[in-house]
């Protein structure tokens, strides 16, 4: 049963506050230059605001960005080992280049258990949650990287900290 509403499934990764009922979801590229600098703002957002639960949502535009659906399987193999928003995090401090060869080496330096990366990475194991990800971005109305959504509502402003901060801000629940 495919699931493509704005609603946290249980398999996902919250960042911030777990028990805040605002959410942010972010749809995002790995290998967007735009999801990157979408990426520190999210930084700066979780420290400021002690009442916000993110989650990150893999739209991988393969037209542009040729590695980017594996990167998303990648972050979700290390995931798997527990360490998803440490590879999340690698893969944007250095997204110009997100070869094969580059996510072994995250693998590594995170100390992940290489044999199983590689092989959860060459069957494709998270595949279908990149493409249900990818879906569900879609029926909401996302078609670039990065898209934002508070509390269900869609950010339809320019990609800039302080317009995205207000808008967060202006849709948070009593």
């Amino acid at each position: 049963m495919s699931d493509y509403s704005l609603n946290i499934r249980n398999e996902e990764y919250p960042k911030g506050n777990l028990s805040s009922q605002n959410i942010l979801i972010e749809y995002g590229d790995y290998e967007c230059p735009y999801s990157r600098l979408g990426y520190r703002y999210v930084q700066k957002f979780l420290k400021e605001e002690a009442d916000l639960k993110f989650i990150f949502r893999h739209f991988p535009i393969k037209k542009k960005h040729p590695h980017a659906e594996m990167c998303a399987e990648a972050a979700l193999c290390a995931g798997d080992q527990g360490k998803f928003w440490e590879m999340h995090d690698l893969m944007f401090a250095d997204n110009q280049n997100l070869s094969r060869e580059r996510l072994e080496e995250f693998a590594q330096e995170l100390d992940l258990d290489r044999r199983k990366f590689h092989v959860d990475l060459d069957s494709h194991i998270f595949l279908s949650w990149v493409q249900q990800d990818f879906r569900s971005g879609v029926k909401n109305g996302v078609n670039d990287t990065p898209t934002f959504f508070m509390n269900e509502t869609k950010y339809e402003g320019k990609l800039a900290y302080k317009e995205l901060l207000a808008f967060i801000t202006n849709h948070k629940l009593s």
